[in-house]
């Protein structure tokens, strides 16, 4: 018999309540309803604790680091700590679960005896309040593989992943960003996936990323794109299937522009990774760290680019 939930969805977060808000609702809509959700805070200064505590569900709990990380690492591992449930999930605080995430992705781990699935997600491109208010935005699909096994030249959002608490521990905590070439979330995968674990993909888009780093000035308190896809996802049925479309379409443009020759930058850049990155994999690297090293310089820039970027910096 079971002292836990099925599942611990964990979400870290940072002095963003108004956009963390839609995320917990999107988990408390779920179908399945064995749950806890762990909010755990980089030192949260806003209102962060008054928000999640009003919304009175006694399967959320929030925890405040003593100090700021400055990225998810650190409040993921103090879920992860928390966690008694027989899965794990996690979720950004930037992003929504479509209601039958958990129930879908833990069906499909029983199902094929994997010890983590993802999903692929819709990912949000930006748009302006003035496109959202004339239905002008777009979609592109995210996680998608070439199998159904994970490959790691493929980004995973955390928000799509579901895994066995067995597995969970067995790879270990995540990797602070200041270690890493890639994100924490990519050098996990890459860490479970080196350990032999069996990683299968859920065919069926069950989670929504409005992503920081798509985003200049992203920690602005308001955020008209969340509040939008947020009242969509509540109100439209069809919303998930009117996202879908959109990314068809918007990535067979995208495919055509190299296919018809416009993109050639593009093309070339393709046809330079793809070496680096298997050689990279021979010598039991990441295959995006070359790229990330040539780019960006020592480990733990790329999260430091974001957050220049998103603005998240000014806020420390």
């Amino acid at each position: 018999m079971r002292d836990g939930p099925l599942v611990s969805v964990i979400t870290a977060t940072y002095n963003r309540s108004q956009v963390l808000r839609h995320a917990i609702d999107s988990v408390r809509r779920s179908t399945l309803d064995d749950w806890e959700h762990l909010v755990v805070g980089d030192h949260c200064t806003d209102d962060t604790a008054e928000m999640v505590g009003a919304i009175g569900d006694s399967r959320i709990s929030f925890t405040n680091l003593p100090a700021n990380a400055g990225e998810q690492s650190a409040p993921n591992n103090e879920g992860l700590r928390q966690a008694r449930g027989r899965y794990i999930a996690y979720l950004n605080h930037d992003d929504l679960y479509f209601p039958d995430h958990l129930a879908a992705a833990i069906a499909r781990l029983e199902q094929t005896g994997a010890s983590f699935v993802w999903s692929p997600l819709l990912v949000m491109l930006p748009a302006s309040a003035d496109d959202l208010a004339g239905d002008r935005w777009t979609c592109r699909l995210s996680g998608v593989p070439l199998t159904d096994a994970y490959d790691p030249r493929l980004f995973v959002f955390a928000s799509a992943w579901v895994m066995t608490r067995a597995l969970a521990e067995r790879v270990g905590p995540w990797r602070p960003a200041r270690e890493t070439f890639v994100t924490s979330s990519q050098d996990w995968l890459w860490r479970a996936w080196r350990s032999g674990a069996t990683m299968r993909v859920l065919p069926r888009v069950t989670a929504l990323a409005i992503p920081a780093s798509m985003r200049a000035g992203y920690s602005t308190a308001a955020s008209p794109e969340h509040l939008y896809a947020a009242e969509r996802l509540r109100r439209d049925a069809a919303f998930r299937e009117i996202a879908l479309e959109r990314a068809a379409l918007a990535g067979e443009r995208d495919a055509n522009t190299v296919r018809f020759g416009v993109s050639t930058l593009g093309a070339v850049r393709g046809w330079l990774f793809r070496p680096m990155a298997a050689a990279a994999m021979a010598l039991g690297v990441h295959p995006h760290a070359p790229y990330f090293a040539l780019r960006h310089g020592r480990r733990g820039n790329l999260v430091n680019a974001v957050r220049r970027r998103s603005g998240l910096d000014a806020l420390r």
